[in-house]
């Protein structure tokens, strides 16, 4: 439902874009100012201002209906996470941002931030073309924003947060911030695939791979597919969750892919009455009958982003990295589609840094709002600076990942 105060509205002022060369400024010259703050704790109330702001703005599939529905509907009611819909109008009503926000609980401390949690690898607003915030009228959105949730916030924790995305700056970066713990790896694909890789490795490392997917098809029939029909994706689901368990018990590593809210996530975001509209789409190579590589992809605009993979780590096949072999096969389908960029998220490993030649900065925010949201926002600040500096250390990290298996 929508959620009304009789708080006044935010502080207005002349937005600053060109009518006469920016689009995104023509479509709302009507409204020029920074006018009501609404905020909905149904998802639904959202769904016209969303689905304009989605299509019109620059963002990620992190932002997108498909995804943040399914994802509100299991590990949304897990995590007890009340929905926050922050939308924005200009002096006319129309839609200039939205925040797909959600309030949480962490002992006492009541907590707003993206919805999407650590399923989300890169939380950004929908803000329209063509208007600029500056740090006044930001500020004033969030504490509108806030004063009129039903659950009163002591403060914003929104992590993850990349500093550009799609050629546009993120608005947010202009609050006091940190680095987050880790960044997001990222290239383009402006020729193809192989070319890429091509020029991100040696001539040798090159024909290894080339030698490599000889063997693999050599070996059987090797068959690249992408999972569309229920059935399909049942079984690539059951595949995937069995390697990708069996993998994570082995390195004794916890991970929420052992949950039941997991499996109904992924079941959720992939199957829809159309599939090019599920937000996630399967990948899978196939040696025969058996599934050997799972990639798990969300489109967005013409951007491509690579969100879980499970290889079989079996000798006879492991050795001939089948996911290396899946992500080119991948890739070119996904270039030869219009897909002009992609990203393997945030975290490191060892082909991300092989395939990606750039990384996004990521940071993070910590916008105090009460007294106990000021000492929660020293604590949580310095265990973040403390998460970063050990994942960025050569020694450290791998003493920590030794201390968090299981026994």
């Amino acid at each position: 439902m929508d959620v009304e105060t009789q708080a006044p509205p935010p502080p207005v002022r002349e937005i600053r874009s060109d009518p006469q060369t920016d689009p995104g400024a023509r479509r709302v010259s009507s409204g020029r100012k920074l006018g009501r703050v609404d905020v909905h704790e149904d998802i639904h109330a959202a769904w016209d201002a969303w689905a304009e702001l989605e299509d019109d703005c620059p963002g990620t599939i992190y932002q997108s209906r498909r995804f943040l529905v399914p994802w509100m509907a299991t590990f949304g009611i897990f995590e007890r996470m009340t929905p926050m819909i922050v939308v924005a109008h200009n002096s006319s009503g129309a839609p200039v941002a939205l925040l797909p926000f959600g309030i949480y609980r962490r002992g006492p401390v009541s907590i707003a931030g993206f919805l999407g949690g650590v399923d989300s690898n890169a939380n950004i607003g929908l803000y329209r073309p063509g208007f600029t915030f500056s740090p006044a009228d930001l500020e004033s959105l969030l504490r509108a924003a806030a004063a009129k949730a039903r659950l009163k916030p002591d403060l914003f924790l929104l992590i993850n947060q990349p500093q550009n995305f799609a050629g546009a700056k993120n608005p947010l970066d202009i609050f006091p911030h940190q680095s987050s713990a880790s960044q997001s790896h990222c290239a383009e694909l402006t020729s193809s695939p192989r070319d890429l890789l091509a020029a991100r490795m040696s001539k040798e490392s090159a024909k290894k791979l080339r030698r490599k997917h000889k063997r693999l098809s050599e070996a059987g029939s090797l068959r690249y597919f992408t999972a569309r029909t229920p059935l399909e994706i049942a079984q690539v689901l059951d595949v995937f969750y069995q390697l990708k368990l069996a993998r994570f018990h082995q390195k004794g590593i916890r991970s929420n892919f052992d949950m039941p809210e997991s499996r109904s996530f992924l079941e959720r975001a992939c199957c829809t009455t159309n599939a090019e509209t599920a937000a996630i789409e399967l990948h899978a190579l196939a040696l025969g009958e058996r599934m050997i590589a799972i990639y798990g992809s969300g489109a967005h605009g013409d951007h491509l982003h690579l969100l879980f993979n499970a290889f079989d780590m079996s000798e006879d096949v492991a050795r001939y990295t089948p996911g290396d072999v899946l992500l080119m096969e991948m890739l070119e389908r996904k270039c030869s589609e219009g897909a002009r960029s992609f990203d393997l998220g945030i975290g490191e490993a060892r082909y991300k840094e092989m395939w990606c030649d750039r990384t996004e900065p990521m940071f993070d925010s910590i916008l105090a709002l009460s007294p106990l949201g000021h000492a929660y926002r020293i604590v949580e600040s310095t265990r973040r600076h403390a998460k970063r500096w050990i994942k960025q250390s050569r020694w450290a990290w791998p003493v920590a990942q030794r201390l968090m298996r299981r026994p």
